[in-house]
């Protein structure tokens, strides 16, 4: 299971006549991440006359949903930007578009495109990384063959969570889920059987040796 998100906040501003359209994107990782999020965003840009917002979280398997127009008229400013984040099947991500007036209406359709096209110029700068679901491991090896552990590590694992050099090396790291068994049975035989092999939790992590997807 993958899915994709932002790994850093981004922001972007448009100018529609003579409106300012500012868009912040920024990773979520639970629910009081919108409600401190969303504090932040008034408190940096004062007076604005519309803070928009669309999310999607993961949590427990499920993606939980939510957009605002903020007194925008209803369905031109948060479901557009909700359908921008599903149609780029992006996860733990808010994106607030904040909205400074300036003297002309735009109508209805006007707005759906501005808020649009808002959010999908923040989309084009940011970072889209991909989550893997992967097995978090504690391997604890001698010191002959971590030299030839390492090589081998660099190019499937997708993070390492720590390194301690005590007697022996002991190394966390995560495995993407599908990869598992055959991690397993590569370590065991670069190590002639002398590893110790600890399965730890699972969850989903940055898969490090990818390069960023935009």
């Amino acid at each position: 299971m993958t899915y994709k998100t932002i790994n850093d906040t981004t922001i972007e501003e448009i100018i529609i006549k003579k409106s300012r359209f500012i868009c912040v994107l920024m990773p979520l990782n639970q629910m009081q991440d919108v409600d401190t999020g969303r504090d932040e965003i008034r408190q940096k840009y004062p007076e604005a006359n519309h803070y928009c917002f669309a999310y999607r979280l993961r949590q427990d398997g499920s993606i939980l949903e939510r957009c605002s127009d903020d007194g925008e008229p209803a369905g031109t400013a948060g479901w557009p930007m909700l359908n921008v984040l599903t149609q780029n099947n992006l996860e733990n991500i808010m994106a607030i578009v904040i909205r400074y007036f300036g003297g002309t209406l735009l109508g209805t359709g006007g707005l759906v495109k501005a808020y649009t096209q808002s959010l999908q110029t923040a989309l084009d700068k940011a970072r889209i990384i991909c989550m893997e679901y992967s097995q978090k491991i504690m391997l604890t090896l001698d010191y002959s063959y971590y030299g030839i552990l390492a090589n081998y590590l660099r190019n499937i694992i997708n993070e390492v969570a720590d390194i301690q050099y005590a007697e022996q090396v002991r190394l966390e790291v995560w495995v993407t889920v599908g990869k598992l068994d055959t991690f397993i049975v590569k370590v065991e035989d670069l190590s002639s059987g002398t590893a110790q092999v600890e399965i730890l939790e699972r969850g989903f992590v940055h898969n490090k040796n990818q390069h960023y997807l935009r």
